[in-house]
């Protein structure tokens, strides 16, 4: 069994050695607490080494309302993002589309209520005031999202993304893999299909950036307020070591929130050197032996939260740290 920690030691070295500073639901309604979700949820628990690609972008704007889902879950809210350009690296990146964006990480009542089961670590010692059925969905491998947006799709009726060995019906894929996989490694992805799937990396940049081109997404010097997170180092963070409730730090620009800290995201992305040529809706390298993560966790240092960090690890990775976040084609 496969485990990585993204403690103080293996972030914070990385971060020296490389100088890192559904819609089809109903629309959102006033009833909810400054985070969107309702204020009086259930507790459901216990109270009590990346590359910085530096990239910039262009300014942008979200475009329509965020929309929830059928399934009755409140965490599961997409947001539509405009079509637009911005800069990644040194490349000119541009989205001839736009695109719809969780609003939210996967949260555990959304995992749970999909896939009847959470793998969570963080399933008790919620904080005061918060949900635990809330706090995001971790120790999830690679290889477990791409079931679970098929799953989600099916449940909503729309259109499967993921295709591994002929089939869309996860039911048929057997079981997840517990060490890389060729065949699950070899997954493809519809790009016209209209269910759910992970973001591509350039993607889950330019949602995460929101136009901006400064270190975060809402200024160059980091601010507790933006996001959960820990420096084993040098003791400062805020996150006590622990997930916490999605929505609770300032949204971005485009209404997105926690895309720095609380739980990394995975992406569709293998892992391999950004490009420098301008190129419009890439979706990465198309193989590897890595896939890509973003945006830091409760247990990464501040400069591992920043809008450029990349991080990478094996698709049978799973951790308490490493979750994911939804996107889905405009319809």
């Amino acid at each position: 069994m496969k485990k990585h920690f993204l403690l103080a030691v293996c972030v914070f070295a990385v971060c020296a050695l490389m100088g890192i500073a559904a819609c089809g639901g109903d629309t959102e309604d006033a009833g909810t607490s400054s985070n969107g979700l309702a204020s009086n949820g259930s507790n459901g628990g216990n109270s009590s080494g990346g590359n910085s690609s530096n990239a910039s972008g262009n300014s942008s704007s979200s475009g329509g309302t965020s929309s929830s889902n059928g399934i009755g879950i409140a965490s599961h809210v997409m947001v539509p993002l405009s079509s637009g350009s911005f800069t990644m690296g040194s490349a000119d990146v541009t989205f001839t589309k736009g695109f719809l964006m969780g609003k939210y990480e996967v949260t555990q009542e959304l995992y749970q209520q999909v896939m009847g089961s959470n793998p969570s670590s963080f399933t008790t010692g919620v904080t005061a005031g918060e949900v635990q059925v809330r706090r995001p969905v971790e120790y999830v491998r690679w290889y477990e999202t791409l079931v679970f947006c098929n799953k989600l799709s099916i449940l909503e009726g729309l259109s499967p993304v993921y295709t591994i060995s002929g089939s869309t019906d996860p039911s048929s894929w057997g079981s997840v893999p517990t060490s890389s996989n060729s065949t699950w490694n070899a997954v493809i992805m519809n790009s016209s299909a209209n269910g759910y799937r992970l973001p591509t990396e350039a993607e889950w940049e330019y949602a995460c950036r929101a136009g901006t081109t400064t270190t975060y997404n809402l200024g160059n010097t980091w601010n507790d307020a933006w996001g959960w997170y820990l420096s084993f180092t040098t003791g400062n963070g805020n996150s006590g070591s622990k997930t916490h409730e999605v929505g609770k730090k300032t949204a971005n620009a485009w209404g997105l929130y926690d895309m720095h800290g609380n739980v990394w995201e995975w992406v569709w992305d293998w892992y391999g050197s950004l490009g420098t040529s301008s190129v419009s809706n890439p979706t990465g390298p198309t193989s590897g032996s890595s896939r890509v993560y973003r945006g830091g966790g409760w247990g990464s240092s501040a400069g591992s939260l920043a809008s450029a960090y990349r991080i990478n690890y094996s698709p049978d990775t799973y951790s308490y740290d490493i979750g994911f976040r939804l996107a889905r084609n405009n319809p």
